[in-house]
């Protein structure tokens, strides 16, 4: 009897083994270093949690995954090396300080990278930038970078850095009452680095970016990706070719963040509709499927998005419109359903601001990476009253400068005649860019101009209607996703619940047993 009880308890904790390892090797797989990043508030009246929202998304373009979460909620020790490679501090609200020892304790013991953003700069924070603390009282202060220039938002008091030992400097602030003197926008010195204020506009908005991109040893000069935001198969189609058409003539390329739809596309309107997009494609453009929007998206539990998204890009492919991407809020990123049903699938994702209606599924907080994210900025944010007339040649990070598709004609002139004016070298994609976003048993890839189906590559033209010799399919057993994602936590618990109901088994047939046993020497 015993041998048996040995033996059963044995193949159980083999088993129970074999899921130990399926769990540690799941957990292996989530240790990439992410970037903490810790806010005050998230302050909405004030424009605080679009803050946190263009962090987010600038970290992504940078490459960085990053974990969000309010200071509030930080328990003690969580900030280690092991476990994240850096640490950003977003203080929005520093005349309403939040409080939690901890963390700055914490941080101060971190090795690793780490950014100061905002109000609350500590000695220990400035002595590790080689710098003391500046406050400068109700001050106006100008921002320079180059050969442009903003006037930044007037703070009652702003905390700027007077060096002290050599440092990595990006913009140059003036005072106006400053009797000349000058001081660094954006301080690097090896792993810290410090921005006094995050602005969203203007020159403000690119030292930010080279900031945290310098910090991040991944500043470069990106040439900005012209994109036209905005357009559904609704839109003024005939103004869409018109104005694809003097892009084309001016020499400009472009992209075009556009939605779709997976339903009626047997209607004359889809039709007209691909056939835009296509002469969008042969006039040097290239499409960025936007994620879906409205009820769709908020009706649709996470197979079912997939499943969406996936007869969307199906619909498009069969009448060659080959998307070298997906355009989606930043809020997707935060999202696990959202970034499994959606993101995951492409290799290149231009990142939106946030709407104001967000959509979330299981908001986490854990932003992704991607093979190449483009943080977007609105041409308008950089040519705004406050700046100069010079707007920036070149980005730190992969950047898509949108411009909304115009609703009128006079729109669309007035339009064309600004990015004429303007003396950018744009993001050619047809010399640059190489993409691949997958659609069930479809692949779709983009090399340098040349649009390819599952490695084969597709003539695209106005008047070929499609691919008729490729039938496109979606993914079968969607809904089983989230099991084999979870199938060690399953395992675990069917091999403990086992584990008990078959010990419990054996003890009482070893009972009975031997009850049987006692009453035959009684007898």
């Amino acid at each position: 009897m015993w041998q048996w009880l040995v033996a059963g308890v044995v193949c159980v904790l083999l088993s129970w083994g074999y899921a130990h390892r399926v769990l540690v090797a799941h957990a292996a797989l989530d240790r990439t270093q992410r970037v903490l990043v810790v806010y005050d508030r998230e302050d909405p009246q004030h424009g605080g949690r679009t803050k946190i929202a263009t962090m987010q998304r600038l970290l992504a373009s940078v490459g960085v995954p990053s974990q969000t979460e309010a200071l509030a909620a930080y328990h003690a020790g969580q900030l280690t090396g092991d476990k994240y490679q850096g640490v950003v501090t977003l203080v929005n609200t520093p005349n309403d300080p939040v409080k939690n020892a901890a963390f700055f304790r914490d941080r101060a013991r971190f090795t690793g990278r780490k950014l100061h953003v905002g109000q609350g700069l500590s000695a220990q924070e400035a002595t590790q930038l080689n710098a003391t603390r500046r406050l400068l009282d109700h001050q106006q202060v100008t921002l320079r970078a180059g050969s442009t220039w903003q006037l930044l938002p007037f703070k009652s008091v702003i905390t700027l850095l007077q060096p002290t030992g050599p440092q990595t400097k990006i913009g140059t602030l003036r005072a106006s009452g400053g009797g000349g003197a000058t001081y660094a926008y954006g301080t690097v010195v090896d792993q810290a680095g410090y921005l006094p204020e995050l602005l969203t506009t203007g020159v403000a908005m690119t030292c930010a970016m080279r900031t945290v991109a310098t910090l991040f040893d991944q500043a470069a000069d990106h040439a900005p990706l012209l994109t036209i935001t905005g357009v559904t198969p609704y839109s003024d189609l005939a103004r869409l070719r018109q104005l694809s058409r003097w892009l084309k003539a001016a020499g400009i390329p472009f992209a075009v963040s556009t939605t779709t739809v997976s339903r009626n596309t047997g209607l004359q309107g889809f039709a007209t509709f691909t056939k835009t997009l296509r002469e969008v494609e042969t006039s040097g453009g290239v499409i960025f499927l936007r994620v879906p929007t409205g009820a769709v998206a908020r009706t649709s539990s996470g197979p079912a998005l997939e499943h969406e998204m996936v007869a969307q890009l199906n619909q498009l492919g069969q009448r060659q419109v080959i998307p070298v991407g997906l355009s989606a809020p930043g809020t997707w990123n935060q999202d696990a359903v959202l970034r499994s049903a959606g993101l995951q699938r492409a290799q290149n994702v231009l990142f939106l601001p946030d709407e104001e209606e967000t959509l979330t599924r299981h908001a986490d907080n854990l932003g992704a990476t991607y093979g190449q994210s483009w943080f977007a900025l609105q041409l308008d944010q950089l040519q705004t009253p406050q700046t100069g007339q010079g707007t920036p040649t070149t980005f730190a990070v992969p950047t898509a400068v949108t411009v909304p598709f115009p609703q009128s004609t006079r729109q669309l002139t007035a339009q064309l005649h600004r990015l004429q004016d303007l003396q950018v070298t744009w993001y050619a994609p047809q010399r640059e860019l190489t993409a691949e976003l997958t659609s069930a048993s479809a692949t779709f890839a983009y090399r340098r101009g040349t649009y390819q189906l599952n490695g084969q590559t597709v003539a695209v033209s106005t008047t070929n209607a499609g691919i008729p010799n490729y039938h496109f399919t979606r993914p079968t057993q969607v809904t089983m996703q989230n099991y084999f994602k979870y199938q060690g936590w399953v395992l675990l618990t069917f091999f403990s619940l086992t584990t008990v109901v078959l010990v419990g088994f054996l003890v009482v047939g070893r009972r009975l047993y031997r009850r049987k046993f006692f009453r035959q020497d009684k007898q």
